[in-house]
């Protein structure tokens, strides 16, 4: 099958499956339901084999790392095996025992005492970098810049117990600025992502947007 062939089908099966969700979610006939539903299902068994997948090609890479013994990451590889195995291992009698997976007391030790500990430390990590990126965009040297470090100021004031305690005033600027200036931001955000999106997605669908059918340029 040539490539011609191939991003036509696609573009076929996509156009199809776009107007059936359009059509079940203006129209809501039963076919359009029971299509779509059908759909829906189908999607869930594609991105349930795709994780399978990925869990595959991460054991295959970190064995291959473990058995030729890779710079200093092996033993990292080896912990990630084990961690899965046992993870895996305790879920799944959790599941057949019961029919739920964290009811294994282990499987919850290992979710509470590893999983979540490794989360808050990531994150822990994570605000350093974000604190070095704001100092960095706090800069007074621009009206702009001026406005963010003014604004940053009085919302870090209203969250520390502090500001209240310098100034009553402090927590009701914070205030106005979350309600009446971050929303707003927020919103403009989302609309102008979901255009985004649209016009994406009606480049897919006309055969205009080349990464959609796996190409680069």
């Amino acid at each position: 099958m040539s490539s011609i062939v191939k991003r036509q089908l696609v573009q076929a099966i996509a156009i199809v499956v776009a107007l059936l969700m359009f059509a079940d979610f203006f129209l809501g006939y039963e076919p359009f339901k029971i299509g779509a539903a059908t759909l829906q299902t189908w999607a869930s068994i594609i991105t349930n084999i795709a994780l399978g997948l990925g869990v595959i090609n991460l054991l295959r890479s970190n064995s291959v790392n473990v058995m030729r013994r890779k710079e200093e990451t092996w033993p990292f590889s080896l912990w990630l095996i084990i961690l899965f195995a046992a993870t895996f291992l305790f879920g799944i009698s959790g599941y057949i025992t019961t029919g739920v997976a964290d009811n294994n007391l282990q499987y919850n030790w290992i979710f509470n005492n590893v999983y979540v500990s490794l989360g808050q430390t990531l994150y822990a990590i994570t605000a350093f970098y974000i604190f070095s990126a704001a100092y960095r965009a706090f800069k007074a040297r621009t009206i702009d810049a001026t406005l963010i470090l003014v604004s940053g100021i009085l919302v870090m004031l209203t969250n520390a117990p502090v500001g209240e305690a310098i100034w009553s005033g402090f927590p009701t600027m914070g205030r106005w600025l979350l309600d009446y200036g971050q929303v707003p931001s927020m919103r403009t955000f989302l609309i102008v992502g979901a255009l985004g999106l649209l016009a994406y997605g009606f480049r897919a669908l006309l055969g205009k947007e080349p990464g959609f059918f796996g190409e680069v340029r």
